[in-house]
C-alpha cells in the first residue's frame, strides 16, 4: 500500500489513471496519513493492483518463523534472519513462512503499535509489516519495533515515501542509514526484517533501471554493516512480478550477504485465481524467494468491479510455502474503496470486530493465519530450541 497526504495521494492517483490502466487509493499503490491508506495503483499486464497472536497454533508447513537472542543459534543459524534458496529462516536455522497483516503504525496516535500489536497478535500471527515513513524518528522506530517484538510479532519495517516513484527511491535509503536509524536497525536486527521502499516505481519503471537503482540502494545499506534480510517490492506499485522474476536472481548475486526476498503485491483483477497460480508457480519452479507484502478482497482500481481470489492465494501459499501478509488492520482506516468494500481488516482495530473477508482470512479459512501461523521459538522464549 501507499501512503501520502490525502492532496498527495489524490494527485498520484489522477497521474496513474493517466500512465497506467488502473489506479488506487490503497491497493498496491498509495497512501494518506491517517484516516487513510491509499494505494496508487496501476495494472501490470495482466492485472489491477492492491496491498492477524493468541498463542501460536500449529498446522500448516510446519516452517517457523522466530526472532532470536544474537549469535550464536543452532546449526545451520545465524545472528539474523537468513534466505537460503526461496524460504526464509530464522538465526536458528528454523524456516520462516510469514502468515501477518500490515498496518499503518507511522500515522496511529502514538506511533508505537499499542494496543494493535496485541490485538493483531491475538490472531496467532507470526508477522507485521510496519508502515514507516521520515515522520518517525528514530526513537520512534525503537518503540515500534520493540512493541512488535513484545507481542511475539517478526517486524517487517518498510519505508512508504517512495511509493510509486523510483527516483525517491535514494531518498528512502537516505533514512534507513542515517547513523541513529542504524543504530536501531543493529540493535533489533537479530529478529528485524527490512522491506527498503514500499512499492518505489510505476508502470515505466523498465527492469534494467530498476536492477540498477536497487543494486544502488543495497550497496548503501550493506555499507552501514547491516546483514539482515532486505525485503525489495516490485515496482507498478507493487504489482509488477514479472519485473522481480526478471532481475531477482541478478540482485541475489549482487548482494554480498545474499540475503534479499521479494514482495509482490497482489492488487490484481483475478476472480478466480489463474494468474495467482501461474505466477507462484513460476517463481517457485525459478527458486525465487518470494513473500505476498500484501493483497486485500478485490483490487483498487475499479474496487468491487475486480474481485480478487484471495482463497486461492492462501491456498497456493501454503501448499508452496510462500509468506503472506493481508492489508491492513483497520486501526488507521483505509480511504481506498472505503464505500465500495474497503481493506480495512477490522472495523476499528480490534480483534473479533472483523469485516467478512478478512475474517477468512485471519481464522476461519483451513489457510487462514490462526490455522497455520507458526512462531518459533526464537520469537516466543528468545531461545534456540
Amino acid at each position: 500500500m501507499k501512503f501520502y497526504d490525502v492532496s498527495v495521494r489524490s494527485l498520484l492517483g489522477s497521474v496513474a489513471l493517466l500512465l497506467a490502466a488502473g489506479c488506487g487509493d490503497d491497493a498496491g499503490g498509495g497512501g494518506a496519513g491517517p484516516g487513510g491508506g491509499a494505494h496508487t495503483g496501476g495494472a501490470t499486464s495482466g492485472g489491477d493492483t492492491s496491498s492477524g497472536g493468541a498463542a501460536p497454533s500449529t498446522g500448516g508447513s510446519g516452517d517457523v518463523v522466530g526472532t532470536g537472542g544474537g549469535g550464536g543459534g543452532a546449526p545451520g543459524g545465524g545472528s539474523t534472519f537468513r534466505v537460503e534458496g526461496r524460504h526464509l529462516h530464522d538465526r536458528c536455522g528454523e524456516r520462516v513462512v510469514l502468515r501477518g497483516v500490515n498496518e499503518m503504525i507511522v500515522w496511529s496516535a502514538g506511533k508505537d503499535g499499542v494496543p494493535e500489536f496485541a490485538e493483531i497478535a491475538k490472531t496467532g500471527a507470526n508477522s507485521v509489516r510496519i508502515v514507516w515513513n521520515e515522520e518517525g524518528s528514530a526513537a520512534e522506530l525503537d518503540a515500534a519495533i520493540g512493541n512488535a517484538v513484545a507481542a511475539e510479532l517478526i517486524p517487517m519495517i518498510e519505508h512508504h515515501s517512495a511509493t510509486g516513484d523510483l527516483s525517491l527511491l535514494p531518498e528512502v535509503v537516505d533514512y534507513w542509514v542515517d547513523p541513529a536509524v542504524v543504530e536501531v536497525l543493529q540493535k533489533h536486527e537479530r529478529y528485524l526484517l527490512l522491506n527498503i521502499a514500499n512499492e518505489a516505481g510505476d508502470g515505466s519503471v523498465t527492469a534494467d533501471e530498476f536492477r540498477s537503482a536497487y543494486a544502488t540502494a543495497i550497496d548503501r545499506i550493506r555499507a552501514t554493516g547491516l546483514t539482515l534480510p532486505l525485503i525489495i517490492d516490485a515496482p507498478q506499485w507493487g504489482q509488477d512480478i514479472d519485473t522481480l522474476q526478471a532481475v531477482g536472481h541478478d540482485l541475489i548475486d549482487h548482494d554480498p550477504e545474499k540475503n534479499l526476498l521479494f514482495s509482490v503485491h497482489m492488487w490484481w483483477h483475478d476472480a478466480d485465481g489463474t494468474r495467482v497460480r501461474n505466477e507462484i508457480a513460476e517463481s517457485v519452479e525459478m527458486g525465487l524467494p518470494l513473500i505476498v507484502g500484501e493483497f486485500s478482497q478485490h483490487a483498487v482500481y475499479q474496487c468491487d468491479q475486480a474481485p480478487f481470489a484471495y482463497r486461492v492465494l492462501l491456498e497456493e501459499a501454503e501448499a508452496h510455502g510462500v509468506g503472506w501478509l493481508a492489508w491492513s488492520w483497520g486501526a488507521v482506516p483505509n480511504n481506498d474503496c472505503k464505500d465500495e468494500g474497503g481493506f480495512d481488516m477490522t472495523t476499528d482495530g480490534t480483534f473479533g470486530n472483523w469485516n467478512e473477508w478478512a475474517e477468512v482470512v485471519a481464522v476461519t479459512d483451513p489457510n487462514s493465519i490462526q490455522n497455520t501461523s507458526v512462531r518459533p521459538a526464537s520469537i516466543v522464549s528468545d531461545q534456540c530450541e
